[in-house]
């Protein structure tokens, strides 16, 4: 780091001097005259008093000699009663305040104004390495910051509020001269003319949950920000009953509860975008759809279908191979003809409708988004419906900065996909049908890939059915499928064994799996493969649900 021309004396040796004098001193006029001329230098770089630079001098001296100071060993340092301590009790206050010591981290739900004796104090590491190196210290409440550092500041001083370091009033007094000296931030420009302080400074704490990855508690953040619990419970109702403006703005949501009254609050898209800009859809990727599945880390596996099947799932395939695909949306384009392509797989339960979805995306090298359509049913009505916008948006995005356009999937998505409900019905109806309204809407716009699975073709609304240009059946495997399914799951198998197996059990090809796991464990726990009436009775064990053998239609 330069060495500016403002600090011209060296700082450590100036401490050190200012230290050794103080050992032992007993805070004697003597030896404050004898050091005064240092002490106003020392006050003037540190921007405090001269009584709150002796306070430091020690402190620092100290802590190279132990991580961290109590006031017990300033009290022995210094050689004073602790009467006598309490005489600059209002200077480590300041000092705290000011950011030029801290409280430990470990021991800040301990201290209490009235009880420093419990504190074990520090010196931060930004003061410290300004010192060593000789260069003006700039405090943080006039340093230029970027978002990042904006709300990393603001939650510093949550954390001093909670603390009791400092009150409410002054912990919104600290955020605005923030925001003050960093107007160069245009977000934090906007949401002064749209929110107040109070919004602001909460606003700004879940931006930094964000950001680092955190979910913030209902409860437990307004707990740190406001001493006054008439205040923090008006707040939570404000908050919980969603008369705050913020959801106005669709800056945040309301999460459902964990705990007894303790809800979530999480960053819509809109603030997302406007506080993190160009680094926006890495945040919502990263932190929002924890489900995105990246090509790599699909597991490529072998699949067996009928002559037909086959075709239409390789005729998707390649459809789908990049370079066709690129080709294919530049045609439909040029013809004005919508350019996505939207899937519908359907059929029986176990059938592999959606592990053809993975192998597809494993084939043409694409990420797949992975909607959990339970997650978009959100106990709060009208948030579904934010929620189902938000997965879109949120495609889009990913969409533009991905190199292969990605698979949204719509998995089991008999929920969303079925017969929309008559007018008049329940709030729960009406949602659905809102919820439907708006994935019909977003489909006839669409410019990505989306798939969809179901296993109840029949009950699909017909405004759906238009909307897919692929629809593929998938039914349970043939003989020769199967025969080839078991042979591959169980490579030692006899030829002759697996087309019994097929010819007897009308099997999907999960059921298949769920024999083959069987197989597996009895493998490992006895230390040999079982013989061929073992498996066959897997296969009935299998089928003793579902009519002696025979195939059965339900739900996966």
């Amino acid at each position: 780091m330069e060495v500016l021309n403002e600090v011209n004396f060296n700082v450590v040796m100036k401490i050190t001097l200012i230290a050794k004098k103080l050992e032992n001193s007993q805070l004697s006029d003597e030896v404050i005259e004898e050091i005064k001329l240092h002490l106003e230098d020392l006050s003037n770089y540190l921007d405090v008093t001269i009584n709150q630079a002796v306070i430091f001098s020690v402190i620092f001296a100290l802590q190279v000699k132990m991580y961290s100071v109590d006031l017990r060993d300033i009290i022995n340092f210094l050689d004073i009663d602790y009467i006598d301590s309490l005489n600059f009790k209002n200077d480590i206050d300041k000092l705290i305040e000011l950011s030029t010591i801290e409280v430990e981290r470990e021991n800040k739900s301990k201290f209490k104004r009235t009880n420093m004796g419990q504190a074990d104090f520090v010196i931060p590491s930004n003061i410290s390495d300004s010192i060593y190196a000789n260069t003006p210290i700039i405090n943080k409440v006039n340093e230029l910051l970027d978002i990042y550092g904006f709300a990393k500041a603001v939650s510093d001083y949550i954390e001093q509020r909670k603390t009791e370091q400092i009150d409410t009033d002054k912990l919104f007094e600290l955020v605005e001269q923030l925001e003050i000296n960093n107007e160069h931030i245009n977000p934090v420009v906007k949401v002064r003319t749209l929110l107040n302080i109070e919004d602001r400074t909460l606003l700004y704490e879940i931006l930094d949950d964000h950001i680092t990855g955190f979910t913030s508690s209902l409860e437990k953040t307004l707990r740190e920000i406001y001493l006054n619990n008439r205040t923090r419970l008006m707040k939570i109702r404000d908050l919980v009953e969603k008369t705050n403006l913020m959801y106005e703005l669709d800056y945040i949501t309301l999460g459902e509860s964990r705990f007894a009254n303790d809800f979530s609050l999480n960053l819509n898209s809109n603030a997302i975008e406007l506080f993190l800009q160009e680094d926006a859809v890495l945040f919502m990727r990263n932190k929002k759809f924890k489900n995105v599945l990246l090509n790599e880390n699909i597991v490529y596996k072998e699949l067996f279908f009928d002559s037909n099947l086959e075709k239409e799932v390789g005729f998707l395939t390649n459809s789908l191979m990049n370079e066709n695909f690129t080709s294919l949306q530049d045609r439909l384009t040029n013809m004005s003809l919508s350019k996505g392509v939207a899937c519908i797989f359907y059929g029986c339960p176990g059938t592999g409708k959606t592990e053809t979805v993975y192998q597809v995306a494993k084939r043409t090298g694409r990420d797949i988004l992975l909607v959990d359509i339970s997650q978009s049913k959100s106990m709060w009505f009208g948030e579904s419906e934010k929620r189902v916008k938000e997965i879109f948006e949120m495609y889009k995005k990913i969409c533009s900065t991905s190199k292969i356009t990605p698979i949204l999937l719509f998995n089991e998505a008999d929920a969303i996909l079925g017969k929309r409900q008559e007018i008049g019905k329940s709030n729960t109806q009406q949602t659905e049908n809102a919820i439907q309204n708006i994935i019909l809407e977003e489909m006839e716009r669409f410019e990505g890939i989306m798939m969809a699975t179901t296993n109840l073709a029949g009950n699909l609304d017909t405004a759906f059915e238009r909307r897919f240009l692929f629809k593929i059946k998938f039914e349970n495997p043939t003989v020769e499928a199967k025969t080839k399914i078991w042979q591959s799951k169980l490579s030692w198998l006899n030829i002759d064994f697996a087309q019994k197996l097929s010819n007897d059990f009308s099997l999907s090809g999960g059921e298949i799996d769920n024999i083959v796991r069987k197989v597996t464990m009895k493998e490992v726990l006895t230390g040999e493969r079982p013989e061929q009436d073992d498996i066959y009775g897997f296969c009935q064990n299998e089928k003793a649900l579902s009519n002696n053998g025979k195939a059965r239609v339900g739900y996966v």
